[in-house]
Order: C-alpha cells, then structure tokens, then sequence
C-alpha cells in the first residue's frame, strides 16, 4: 500500500460534503453569542476556552470576555468555558435556524484542577464528570507544570500510568502494567503510524509541547479506535483540522527549558479564518544534550527535532471538511555504556536513532439528518514513517544496522445519533479500516518485512434516566497479515495468517447525589499478534536482544473489569478505582537460556503466550481545607502474575506501587506547590535466566523524591500569559525506577529545573 494510491479516495470521500454545507449555511445558520465573567468580581475574563460538546466547536474568550459561535445548526447544546484558575460551567441552550442566543458564563475561582471536557472513547465531547471510564485529562495548569520532552514523559505522574525508559528519547507510556501497542496512542483520535510499541528503543513520535490537552482513558475502552488497546488509549489533541471559522485570529506560543540536559523547546500555533476557510499552523523545535544523573552524564542520550503542521477547512452550519498535513523529524541517542560500564546486553557506545513521519489527514463530518443519524463523520489519516538505526563498528565508523519504512492508512466513517425522551439515548454506528506495509532492512536486523490489512465495525450506545447510565459497545475486527518472506522461522513455517473476533464492553453509573457516583464496567478485548511477534527472527541490537517470532501465535483475549467510585463536590473531588484485567495467550518474549548465534552475546528470546493477569487499584483525590489551598494525594499498583508449570509466577517489568502526595497555594494569578514523589521496592520481579545464568530481572529498591513548583498568570491584551518554574528531585538523589532498561549501571535524572513561559490568545 502506498500513500498515492489513496490520495484520490481522501478527496472524493472527504471533500463531497463540504460544498452543500457552505451553501445552504446561511439560510438555516443559528448562533451563539456570549460572554465569560469573573463570578466573585463580574469582570470580563479573556482567554477561557468556550466549546459547544455535541459539536466539537472552541473558540476563545476575547479581551472583553465575549465569544461567538455562528453557523450552528438548530438543535439543543451545552456551551461550557473553562481556563487556568477557575472551575469550568457551562449552560444548556436550544438555537433555532436563524436566530441567535446570547448566553453568560460565570467562572469561579478554584484551586482545584477539574476538566470541563473528554473527548477520546466517548462518541462525542462531553463533560468531565459525564464519562463512565477511568479518564485523566492533563491540560491547562497540570499540562504546564508536568510537561516532558516526550508524550510518556508528560503523563507518567498520572494515577496507573509509569514510563518505560531507555533514554529521554526512547520512552514509552505504561498503563496498569501493559505496553508496547497495547497502549494505544493518537493524535486527534487517529493512530499515529510510528513503530513505538514494537520495541524498547523506540519512542511515541509525537510532540507534546503544542499539545492543547491529552487525555488518558485507562483500561480496555478503546473500542472506537480498535480492539487492542488492553492497556488504555493516551490522546493528544490539537484540532489539526479545524471543525469551525474562528470569529478572530487565536493561537498560543510556548517557550521552554530543562537544565539535566541542557534543553530547550519552542512552538507556536496560529487558528485563524480567510473567507470561508478556517486555517491553523502549528511549529515547534526541540533540542537537548546526554541526561545528568547524581553520579554523572549519561552518554548517548541528546535528541533533537521539529514538528510542522498545517490544516485548512470550510466550514458552515450543515458541517465542514478539511485536510491537515504534518511532518515530524527526531534524532535521538539509545545509551549503551555509563562511565566505563557497558550496559548489561547494549550496543557499546549506544546507538543514534533517526526517525521522520509525515502525515495527510481529511475529515468532515455532515451535521444534518440522514435517516436514523444526526450526524456523519468521516476520517482518513495516511502516514509515512521512516526510522534509521545507526550503530558504531569497532573502527568507529557508524552503520545502518536496522531501518523501517512503513505506509499505514487508517479509515474511519461513523454514524451518530441522539434522542431525549423518557431516556436520553445516545450513540455511534462506525466502520473501521486499516492498513499497513512494513519494509525493513539494514544489516543487522531481525525484523521481517510485511503487510497488514485490518477491517472492523462497531456499535457505541448510551442510555440515562433519572440517576442511572448504561453504556455499552461492540466491535468486530478482522485481519490478515501477510509475511513479505517465506523463510522458516525457528524451524516453523511461514505463511499468511488471518484472524477475527468480537470485543465488547458495558458499563454502569449510579448517581448517588451530593456529588457521588458509583460505577461498574466490564470489557472483553482482543490483540492480534504483531508482525514481529509473528515473523521476527534476528538481533534487534538498539533493545540488547536477539528475538524470534513465533508464527503459530493465536490472538491475546483480555477480560476485564472495574469497580469505581467518584466525587466532585465544592471544595473535594476524587476517584478510586479498582480493576482485573485476565488476558488469555498473553505474547511476550521468553527468554530461551541461549545466546545468539550471530554475535555469541545478546540473550536469545522467543515470542509466546501464555496466560496472564494484572489486578491493581488506583485513584486520585483534591481537596481544599481552605480557600485556595489544596491536597492532592494519587497513587497506584498492580500486580502482574504470568501463569507458569506450578502456578502463577511475576511478569517481568511491572511497576512498583508508587504514590504523591502535594500541597498547593493556587489563586487566579499565581501558584506554588510542593510534594513528594514515591515509590515502593519492587521484589516480584521475573524469575527467567539469561544465557550466562545471570537473572533477567533484579529487584529495584524504592525511593523518595522532593519536587517543587512555581507560576504566575496575567492579562494583557486580552492574552494569557502563564511563566510555571518546576523542580525536579530537589536534593538530587539517586534513584532507579524499575521500568527503567539501564538501571543496573546508570540512575535516573538529577535535579532538574523546568522553565515554560507560555501565551494564549
């Protein structure tokens, strides 16, 4: 498959749409028309972030606190506005075609940090406490102080989330104990077309600087973007193409940071309109030296980069459609040796890792009734991804050792509908494709080439009445997965392989009043084997393995369930959640006690299944004792047990329990905070041997870390300025985090001190 050959059903199925809504949205347009205040003092507040959820529809707030929202179609709506200091609100108004509703927003100060909308597994936008999964949404205020060099960077402080690390670069999200491509990232609800979960040395290929939010979802609830997302599914979000013709030019510019390796970041984003077009621009850079740690640099740990974006649409009230291009370039350092020491099975001198996507994306969406649906959205995302993995031979002289080139296309087109009667019912018909060619080469690699065709439909329903809310949802996928080489594999033959099966979920919410809902969902889900779970057979030196593949692999099936709890009452919100996640033919490499027979180094693994579990608890809680002083507690664990010849045995590389607890001073125009950051002794660690006898997997002792932060907000011009200073492991400790690959010989980062200055207007 080639981006070319789909080039051409991008625009007939895409851009058809977009010249009927422009026509007839003058006739039967409705609008919106309001203002945002201050609701202690009733002054204008500039820079809230306004949306309409059942459209998708932002604008912001301008210098006098007013916003407009025009070329809406008749029908009732939530407007909700929310920004950094204040609890969100909302209003519920009904626009019929020619008229206009003016409505008034009253944002009160808060410390506590509340999300007004969640978007990623629900259907549509929707409130915060409208959800009925475990969600976290970093934005505003938590998105400027936890901000990384890397997606899995940024959210790793989450409940239930951890960090898979081999160098800044090389990182990778951990949801309740799954990762790999069982951690689903997107970028606007589509898949990113990268390789980060195939490997250890691979990292998310997104950058998260100009990111407007990100939102977690974790569990197995990713049914609307595919059936593999055991782990949870992690969001970035930027509105690539713009749903709607701003009023006025907005945008934000962020500059930031980082003193453990030197970095420094900048982007900025442009939204803005010309006639009828709505049009965005999106720029960023990024640079960084080798890490320091307590004990000294860590080499082969630099990365550099940029991300490049542009999307265009027209727009009106019976819908929009639009295109969006991206090119994203990183090089980054794979460590292999720490002052002297070489990292156990690592590539001596590390190795340097050169990747480059390039993404087309078309939407529309046609807002008007087609019998049973409100509303049809369409979605067709081609992405090519280019990674060089260059190693150093022993005169020095550096090689392309393992190289991917790979073409993916992803389809969506969906269906919605809505109804309020004696049950407010609302939902989502969806067909889903998707398609992928995998070129490799270099010459040192294990990796096989290959093509992957993917095929699924699914069904998404809600219904509430009074206090109570039910969700349920079902998808069936189809694959096949065809070997670009014939060659055995461990004495087993190769050949096409084809698989399918159904997934699904249900959930149930009570609402208990005063703020408290109570919750259960259970979920079955359904991974397909990787290419290189299926086919591999080589060293994959960049993640200090020898892997061989198993082309007799069955699918994984999980079966999962929840139990949660949530309040969010004046001055206290929380949620505490508990969960199991049985996964039948759970694949991962098993080491087979042999060294490979190319270098005579590398520990030799093969892919299997075998049956697993994940149990574990997490959960967050805000609260303010006092006017705008609040303490925030998180924390989690899961336990990972792999079924062996006498029961249940550790999974190897499952975090410890870890938590924080925080005090902060937080008021509409500055903030401090201070916490401390722990982590349990991880001693349950697998039991496997490596080819010299030595364990795969020793225990990690825990640890205690100090962090602090700082930052001040303003108006000027009807623009946001917000400076957060943040500091990590204040006393410079050394530590080890068990999910860390190089942790036998090299901590982590030592005192690191954030710096982000950044404006919205």
């Amino acid at each position: 498959m080639r981006a070319r050959s789909l080039a051409a059903a991008l625009a007939a199925l895409l851009l058809a749409p977009g010249a009927g809504a422009a026509q007839r949205a003058r006739a039967a347009a409705g609008a919106v028309h309001g203002t945002v205040a201050d609701a202690a003092t009733g002054q204008p507040v500039a820079g809230a972030t306004v949306r309409i959820h059942e459209l998708g529809r932002r604008e912001v707030s301008h210098a006098d606190g007013s916003f407009h929202f025009d070329a809406l179609p008749a029908g009732a709506y939530t407007v909700a506005a929310e920004r950094i200091g204040y609890a969100p609100a909302g209003e519920a108004v009904r626009v019929a075609g020619g008229e206009t509703v003016r409505v008034s927003i009253h944002l009160a100060p808060s410390a506590l940090q509340l999300s007004a909308v969640v978007a990623t597994g629900t259907g549509r936008e929707r409130g915060g406490d409208e959800t009925y999964r475990p969600t976290t949404v970093v934005g505003g205020a938590e998105l400027r102080r936890q901000l990384g060099a890397t997606v899995a960077a940024t959210v790793a402080g989450e409940p239930g989330i951890a960090m898979r690390y081999n160098g800044p670069g090389a990182s990778q999200p951990v949801i309740r104990g799954l990762g790999g491509d069982r951690v689903l990232v997107l970028e606007d609800g589509q898949r990113t077309g990268d390789i980060a979960g195939s490997a250890a040395d691979h990292g998310v290929m997104v950058e998260p600087l100009t990111a407007e939010r990100i939102e977690v979802v974790r569990g197995p609830a990713g049914l609307l973007y595919g059936s593999n997302a055991l782990g949870g599914v992690i969001n970035v979000i930027r509105e690539e193409v713009p749903r709607s013709r701003p009023d006025r030019l907005s945008g934000a510019v962020s500059l930031q940071g980082e003193s453990a390796s030197e970095g420094f970041a900048g982007g900025a984003s442009l939204l803005g309109g010309i006639g009828g077009w709505a049009l965005r621009g999106e720029a960023s850079a990024r640079r960084a030296g080798d890490t320091r740690t307590p004990l000294g640099d860590l080499p082969s740990t630099d990365l550099a980069g940029y991300s490049l974006g542009a999307g265009a649409s027209r727009a009106g009230a019976d819908g929009f459609a639009g295109l969006a291009i991206r090119d994203y370039a990183m090089e980054y350092g794979v460590p292999g040796t720490f002052r002297g020491e070489d990292i156990p099975g690592a590539h001596q001198g590390g190795v340097d890792l050169d990747v480059r996507r390039t993404a087309l994306r078309g939407q529309a969406a046609y807002l008007s009734r087609v019998g049973p649906f409100g509303s049809i959205e369409a979605d067709l995302n081609l992405v090519r991804f280019r990674h060089h993995e260059l190693e150093r031979g022993t005169d020095g002289s550096e090689f392309v050792g393992t190289s991917f080139l790979q073409y993916t296309g992803t389809m969506n087109l969906v269906g919605r509908h809505r109804h309020e009667g004696a049950f407010r019912n609302e939902g989502a018909v969806g067909l889903w494709a998707f398609g992928k060619d995998l070129e490799v080469g270099g010459l040192a690699t294990g990796s096989r080439s290959a093509r992957q065709w993917s095929l699924a439909g699914f069904v998404y329903e809600e219904l509430s009445r009074g206090r109570w809310g039910l969700e349920v949802g079902a998808r069936y996928d189809w694959t096949r997965v065809v070997p670009g080489d014939d060659r055995a594999v461990a004495g087993i033959a190769v050949e096409t392989r084809d698989f399918g099966a159904f997934a699904g979920s249900a959930a149930a919410v009570y609402r208990l009043g005063g703020g408290w809902q109570a919750g259960a969902r259970l979920a079955r889900s359904f991974r397909t084997p990787s290419i290189e779970e299926l086919f591999s057979r080589g060293p994959h030196l960049a993640a200090y393995s020898y892997e061989v593949g198993n082309p007799r692999l069955e699918p994984e099936t999980g079966l999962g369930a929840d139990l949660f709890v949530r309040v969010s009452r004046p001055g206290f919100d929380g949620e505490l959640t508990a969960y199991r996640n049985a996964i039948g033919g759970f694949i991962y490499y098993a080491p087979t006690g042999e060294l490979d027979p190319r270098f005579g180094r590398y520990p030799v693994y093969q892919a299997r299944g075998d049956d697993a579990r994940f149990t574990g608890a997490e959960g967050r809680i805000q609260w303010e004792p006092v006017r705008a002083w609040v303490v925030e507690a998180t924390g989690g664990y899961v336990r990972g047990d792999l079924r062996g010849g006498d029961g249940y045995d550790p999974l190897p590389a499952i975090p410890p329990a870890r938590g924080a607890l925080r005090l902060r001073r937080d008021v509409p125009r500055w903030f401090l905070e201070a916490g401390v950051e722990s982590a349990a002794r991880q001693d349950r660690v697998f039991r496997g041997l490596s080819g010299d006898g030595t364990p795969l997997e020793t225990p990690t002792a825990g640890y205690t870390l100090l962090n602090a932060s700082a930052g001040m907000r303003w108006d000027a011009r009807g623009a946001l300025h917000t400076v957060t200073l943040s500091a990590d492991n204040l006393t410079d400790a050394v530590w080890r985090d068990h999910l860390s690959r190089i942790r036998e010989v090299a901590p982590q980062p030592g005192l690191n001190l954030r710096l982000l200055y950044r404006v919205d207007f």
